[in-house]
């Protein structure tokens, strides 16, 4: 049942994202979205169910579940189809991984409801980060476009402005959730050098300085645009690559 409903999941991404793609302007296409939400929210919770712990490509399915929920919302007043055009489809591929599982993953499991909470609010500060990225190129590709007079080439998007403003938006949140993440983390790891936890703990933090920096240039310099949007992209791929880097080290290779 589990495996049927994964897989029933990652074919409602792909069809969410041809609908965003192909029909936009569709009164039911965002229906399709809403409807593509719900069934990869029941296939989480049945993965959950069925396995006794996690690992990190549960909480994979979950920040891209967290993210496309974020992206449809906004979508509600602001044209992001042409993002979740790409952003569902992107959760149909976690979530079709989640259903084959290609590696012997090892499973997490913590009875400490501290640490369970520290792992919600990471995987929400991730979301946040993820959908902050992704408004981010857009941006950058749409400013691009108005640079070189390729009027004709526009992306699909709302205006410059809307799209900077809701990407700043993206970006304080998850540096508020960020945050409460490393502290918890701190609080309730006893040992991080003893579970494998330093290279984490180091890529998060100094993402968590590039956005701090990034932040603070914003309210007393004015950052925006192409600077914004690889200070962004770079706090990303740290955040990213102290998770999944890790934990591709630690679970795959050394299997």
């Amino acid at each position: 049942m589990t495996q049927l409903s994964l897989w029933l999941a990652c074919f409602a991404c792909i069809i969410a994202g041809a609908a965003y793609y192909f029909r936009p302007e569709n009164r039911y296409t965002q229906h399709i979205g809403t409807a593509a939400i719900v069934v990869h929210t029941v296939s989480l919770i049945q993965l959950l169910s069925s396995r006794d712990g996690f690992n990190f490509l549960t909480i994979g399915l979950l920040i891209a579940l967290i993210g496309n929920c974020l992206l449809w919302f906004s979508n509600r007043d602001k044209d992001l189809s042409l993002l979740l055009s790409a952003a569902f489809p992107l959760g149909a591929i976690v979530i079709a991984l989640n259903a084959i599982e290609p590696w012997q993953l090892t499973q997490l499991y913590s009875s400490s409801w501290g640490t369970s909470v520290h792992i919600l609010i990471a995987a929400v500060a991730y979301s946040l980060f993820t959908a902050a990225c992704g408004v981010g190129i857009l941006l950058a590709a749409q400013e691009y476009q108005l640079k070189h007079h390729r009027l004709k080439q526009l992306l699909r998007v709302p205006p410059l402005q809307t799209l900077e403003r809701l990407m700043f938006e993206f970006i304080w949140a998850a540096f508020v959730m960020l945050t409460i993440t490393i502290i918890t983390g701190f609080y309730f790891i006893e040992d991080m050098f003893a579970q494998h936890l330093i290279h984490k703990t180091f890529f998060t933090i100094a993402s968590w300085i590039v956005f701090t920096g990034l932040l603070l240039g914003r309210h007393i310099a004015g950052w925006r645009g192409q600077l914004a949007v690889k200070l962004t992209l770079s706090g990303f791929f740290l955040l990213m690559l102290g998770y999944f880097g890790s934990r591709i080290v630690l679970q795959i290779l050394q299997n």
